[in-house]
């Protein structure tokens, strides 16, 4: 079992983290300097999923437990295999822009194979020691994170520009509203909830968690994105790969805030590294209970191995299989309608097993 606030501050970072990489610019490119607008848009649509979720869900299996309890071992396997795939393609931009950004920014006479496999072999490390321990070292390093993130934006004060997040509903409602919905991926490891619900006490726990973990989270992403756009008048603020790193670099207000990125990067590498982590963490838990393994440490070197590979696909390839268009179609809804089903096949199964007097149940 996990305490309900490192599974709190473990899921902020899941979801978070992708706003220091590249998603603030997917925003940008759809909304222009509305992207703060569309982000609210997002949170409430992703709120209203999380509550039906809720509503109908029953007990502490995950999906791919009641996949198993409900269509037998053939469901189960299934239901595993999605779960892993998506987990897979979510993580595999963050395998390859990380190393590319690292290279980018500290390490310019590095080759990226270099990069891959020391990132990798980190990630493997934190994945071998566990959730418990990811989690409990996430949340000791979550205040600190929080303050630099605090001082970051009171240090870009200066350079906010009310005028250039005119017009106010950027390119136009029409965007906001329809093409905003791909965004809705900035929420997708919500997923991990489910995945990760047999580690809570109870339902409630989860429920709490699920809560804040989306609230704090949606207001990391408004704060940055509106920081962002007050910072950067569109078109130009599109230009940047990296929107957050941007802004980490102007910031110079003496001699010591001119190193200010320095401060930046590290925070944000202890981020990506716990969040990778937890991702092969993830992804060996879900083949390791989809096949009835007893262990999962002997997976983490083949999962690992896949990642490596896929990070050294060339950008185009990546870019072909990390498309809004492949999301759209794998991503949203695994994150978001298989909970929902399976919430559905949740009632059905505890609600016999209370009509049978099973009290062995956990309801």
């Amino acid at each position: 079992m996990l305490q309900r606030k490192e599974m709190t501050a473990l899921l902020i970072n899941l979801i978070s983290v992708k706003m220091l990489l590249t998603f603030p610019r997917i925003f940008i490119i759809n909304a222009g300097n509305a992207a703060w607008i569309q982000a609210i848009y997002n949170t409430a649509v992703v709120f209203l999923i999380f509550f039906l979720t809720v509503k109908l869900y029953r007990g502490r299996k995950n999906v791919i437990e009641l996949a198993g309890m409900r269509g037998g071992k053939g469901l189960k396997i299934l239901v595993g295999m999605i779960v892993f795939v998506i987990l897979l393609i979510n993580f595999s931009s963050i395998v390859r822009i990380f190393p590319e950004s690292v290279k980018s920014v500290l390490l310019q006479d590095f080759k990226i194979e270099v990069i891959v496999i020391a990132f990798v072999i980190a990630i493997a490390i934190g994945a071998y020691i566990g959730i418990q321990s990811i989690a409990k070292i996430n949340y000791l390093f979550m205040p600190v994170a929080g303050a630099v993130f605090i001082a970051f934006m009171l240090l870009l004060i200066p350079y906010y520009r009310l005028c250039n997040i005119m017009p106010l509903m950027g390119q136009g409602y029409k965007a906001i509203l329809g093409k905003g919905f791909n965004t809705l991926s900035l929420f997708s490891d919500i997923i991990f909830l489910n995945i990760f619900l047999p580690y809570y006490e109870n339902a409630g726990e989860a429920k709490q968690s699920g809560i804040k973990a989306l609230a704090i989270s949606a207001i990391i992403a408004v704060i940055i994105l509106s920081g962002y756009c007050l910072v950067y008048p569109y078109p130009s603020s599109k230009e940047f790969i990296i929107p957050v790193y941007q802004l980490a670099r102007i910031i110079h207000l003496s001699s010591f805030f001119s190193r200010f990125e320095a401060l930046f990067q590290f925070a944000w590498s202890i981020l990506i590294l716990l969040y990778s982590s937890v991702y092969v963490y993830a992804m060996c838990y879900v083949w390791q209970i989809t096949f009835n393994l007893k262990f999962y440490k002997p997976l983490i070197f083949p999962i690992v191995l896949i990642s490596s590979v896929v990070a050294m696909i060339p950008s185009s390839m990546l870019d072909l299989i990390s498309t809004e268009e492949i999301k759209s179609m794998i991503v949203y809804p695994t994150a978001f309608l298989l909970p929902v089903i399976f919430g559905i096949v949740s009632r059905k199964y505890y609600g016999e097993q209370m009509r049978k007097g099973d009290k062995n149940e956990e309801i």
